[in-house]
């Protein structure tokens, strides 16, 4: 893998930092890479990823990629990779020290499905923790390999090194970072009437109400039948206060 890795040395603020002690790499932004995309196994969402991209590979040799980080402090680090996990197989080497093989299938945290399609199948990611580590500040090489046995697939979107060994990945927040929250605007005399006119239904969110609905089910498959139109059923159940 060395041969992936003679490459640049990658500042902290490229790796975009998260906090103090923490570096956060994206994916798709490695220094080195040896990959093969496919049509169906990239055909992914991206909105749900860190950075909008992630790092894919699907091919008949195992895939590769390098990145160089800059350790801002020495010290133990806890590593999280958000990777694919559904039969897959990825090793792991940060700077000369072991190659780490997490187990992807029972240390998988916030596994979501991001297929294009919504389909469920080889196309999800997840957290998983891949270890803890003893690093020294300065420049260090990180190494990454898709070795699964199905075409060697896999997906890296993002992965962590933190100081925190609390930290427990939340979607894409970075360590330190908090969801944010939407400033509530006040009701005052002055907006009083926009937001009224915000909130009341326009006449295209009313359309519905032109439909011509039926209390009986016979009459509504006689009008069916006739016209060749589905039946839209609306059906409740229960106390009127409490219909399910």
């Amino acid at each position: 893998m060395k041969k992936f890795l003679g490459t640049a040395l990658m500042v902290l603020s490229h790796c975009a930092s998260a906090a103090a002690g923490s570096i956060w790499v994206e994916g798709e932004s490695a220094e080195s890479k040896t990959v093969q995309k496919h049509g169906w196994y990239s055909s992914v969402k991206t909105d749900g990823l860190s950075g909008g991209g992630l790092l894919s590979h699907w091919g008949g040799e195992t895939g590769k990629a390098g990145y160089q980080l800059a350790i801002p402090e020495g010290g133990k680090y806890v590593l999280w990779v958000r990777a694919n996990p559904v039969q897959a197989k990825l090793r792991i080497q940060v700077g000369e020290g072991k190659w780490m093989e997490p187990n992807l299938k029972s240390a998988s945290h916030e596994q979501i499905n991001i297929a294009g399609d919504d389909k469920p199948d080889l196309r999800f990611i997840a957290w998983i923790k891949a270890g803890e580590l003893t690093l020294k500040k300065g420049p260090v090489p990180v190494s990454v390999e898709f070795a699964s046995g199905n075409n060697h697939h896999g997906m890296l979107d993002c992965f962590c090194l933190t100081t925190d060994l609390e930290w427990k990945p939340r979607g894409v927040l970075k360590p330190g970072e908090k969801p944010r929250h939407w400033q509530i605007q006040k009701i005052t005399g002055a907006n009083l009437d926009r937001w009224v006119d915000f909130i009341r239904p326009s006449g295209e969110e009313l359309g519905w109400r032109a439909v011509r609905w039926h209390s009986s089910l016979s009459e509504a498959a006689e009008e069916a039948e006739k016209l060749q139109r589905p039946i839209l059923l609306w059906a409740m159940n229960g106390h009127p206060c409490g219909e399910t």
